[in-house]
């Protein structure tokens, strides 16, 4: 039995990231302030608070991610004809879906990971650098270069691996347009 792809596909870029983000500033809170955000007391209603931080967190995440989708869209529309492969794509009626829908579906919901992690991994490298600045005051220098170049790393990659995906999304999408028979 396979997973739905849109629970999937919600677990994957909106959750993951969210956690990814949140979670050192959430222990910062604890470990460095008198808050103990309801864990206690109040576990459920704690954890319902943190998993809706999560989401709105991973939601904006993917938000600033679909943003930056639809300004490559913009700009590799003249090579791949992006908006019209796209309205084709999805016009398409198919008594069997062929292979590459599947595997264009897997590769969206990578990209949306990769999108989504490019805003979400910085979040987790400074709180990550500030955990540790807290711990060893004394290597606030250090924190400062680790946390700066583990952004300027994770953006790098992150974005140069979603702008990949997005080419390889373009160019496959155009492929199954041209090569199916028309509805």
């Amino acid at each position: 039995m396979q997973i739905p792809t849109s629970l999937t596909r919600s677990t994957t870029t909106i959750l993951v990231p969210g956690i990814v983000a949140l979670t050192p500033w959430v222990l910062a809170l604890v470990q460095h302030t008198s808050a103990t955000l309801g864990f206690k007391d109040y576990p459920t209603i704690a954890h319902t608070i943190f998993l809706a931080a999560v989401i709105v967190v991973g939601t904006l995440c993917e938000g600033l991610g679909t943003f930056l989708e639809a300004s490559w869209d913009k700009g590799r529309e003249s090579e791949f004809q992006v908006q019209e492969n796209w309205y084709a794509y999805l016009a398409r009626c198919v008594d069997r879906e062929p292979v590459g829908y599947r595997y264009l579906s897997r590769l969206v919901t990578a990209m949306y990971f990769e999108l989504s992690m490019l805003f979400a991994v910085p979040s987790f490298v400074v709180g990550c650098a500030y955990l540790a600045y807290r711990r060893f005051p004394d290597n606030a220098p250090l924190w400062v270069a680790v946390g700066s170049i583990g952004v300027g790393v994770s953006v790098a990659f992150f974005g140069w691996q979603a702008r990949a995906t997005h080419g390889v999304i373009c160019a496959t999408r155009r492929e199954l347009v041209q090569r199916m028979p028309a509805a």
